[in-house]
């Protein structure tokens, strides 16, 4: 858990100071969670390898 938290705390911590930067990424057909008009879409890539 404190891994997890040191990575969303990196993470913020550099986006506060990166460009904006915004993609368009079709989810088509793909499973979802939440609203479809959700301020925010969190895509997650695994690799199974």
């Amino acid at each position: 858990m404190k891994h997890i938290l040191f990575v969303l705390l990196v993470l913020c911590s550099s986006l506060a100071f990166a460009e904006e930067r915004r993609f368009n990424i079709p989810l088509g057909d793909s499973p979802s969670q939440g609203p479809a008009d959700a301020p925010v879409t969190i895509v997650e890539f695994l690799d199974f390898q």
